[in-house]
């Protein structure tokens, strides 16, 4: 008898133990005792939609930041990075988000939506900021000698010396200030506070620190001519970790800048443009109705109070009383 009510609904669901017919006619069947199953698939796709948004936007903001950064150091300074090492820092990133379809997500309190224009905007922001780190890192290698000034290091053997654009050592210096803070971007974008107050899962966390040391060993000993690539010293290493430390603070409040006013302003253009859509195909603004329940009680309640007002006038209850 449910067969035809759960074909015509909405969302048609049938219960643990219900007959083939309902099975066949009904959109979600529940394989398990009591409505709780519910709950669990909807917090459980909202998860996976978390899942799915950190995934767009850190691959969004990683690509703008390697396109952009490289076009620009090409133009201002003839910057050839090996193409080799490109395809490096690409493959442990990828090896590094595909942890992200078992990481530990908090679901949203609302239904979930896909928005272009806030994920684009994530992006570009976290991809441009990137770009100025890595800008600004080879600008005082190539324009001064802080470094080398400060800490001693040297780039083949040259303390005070011109540095040369395409030098092999500074290849590897940028290589592993992009690979590290590329990488770290993602603790970033799969947190709605701080990164720190999320703990990612095991896997997330194993794969990032094992990009890591892969990156620092190919820093310090990647010797390879085929890629224009030659190892720096650990103090060169140990630069580029503090300078991506330094730079990675901010990126949470990057985040909630944006929060504040670029995607609070996207996410009032949508819901006015959902608005208006709903007035002008249907011509009646949206309001709350009635839940089925309350409305099946309020009917029963105007039955019996009609039967007992009928039933008080054949009586004779009800009418007027004359006194004389």
């Amino acid at each position: 008898n449910d067969a035809p009510a759960l074909s015509r609904a909405n969302v048609g669901i049938a219960v643990e133990g219900a007959t083939d017919a309902a099975r066949g006619a009904a959109d979600i069947v529940l394989t398990e005792p009591g409505l709780s199953t519910i709950v669990h698939a909807i917090r459980g796709s909202r998860q996976i939609f978390q899942r799915m948004r950190n995934y767009a936007i850190y691959a969004c903001a990683v690509t703008i930041r390697i396109v952009v950064c490289f076009a620009i150091l090409a133009f201002a300074y003839n910057f050839d990075f090996p193409p080799f090492m490109v395809l490096i820092i690409a493959l442990l990133n990828d090896g590094t988000i595909m942890t992200l379809s078992v990481d530990r997500v908090l679901p949203s309190n609302t239904p979930d939506s896909w928005d272009l224009a806030e994920i684009f905007a994530f992006a570009v922001a976290y991809g441009l900021y990137l770009t100025l780190s890595t800008i600004v890192l080879v600008i005082i290698i190539i324009e001064t000698t802080f470094f080398q000034d400060k800490f001693g290091v040297t780039l083949n053997g040259s303390k005070t010396g011109p540095v040369d654009h395409n030098d092999d050592q500074l290849h590897a210096i940028v290589y592993l200030q992009v690979a590290i803070i590329s990488q770290a971007l993602i603790f970033v974008t799969r947190s709605h506070g701080f990164c720190f107050m999320e703990r990612p899962s095991y896997a997330l966390m194993g794969a990032f620190v094992v990009a890591q040391v892969v990156s620092s060993i190919i820093a310090a000993f990647g010797d390879w001519g085929f890629t224009d690539l030659k190892s720096v010293s650990g103090g060169w290493i140990g630069i580029v970790w503090v300078w991506n430390i330094i730079w990675f603070i901010p990126l949470d409040l990057i985040k909630f800048a944006m929060k504040a006013t670029v995607i609070k302003y996207l996410r009032r253009r949508h819901e006015l443009a959902v608005q208006a859509e709903v007035r002008e195909s249907s011509g009646v603004p949206l309001t709350r109705t009635q839940s089925r329940a309350a409305s099946i009680h309020e009917s029963l309640y105007s039955n019996r109070v009609s039967f007992i007002q009928r039933a008080a006038r054949k009586v004779g209850f009800g009418g007027r009383v004359h006194v004389k």
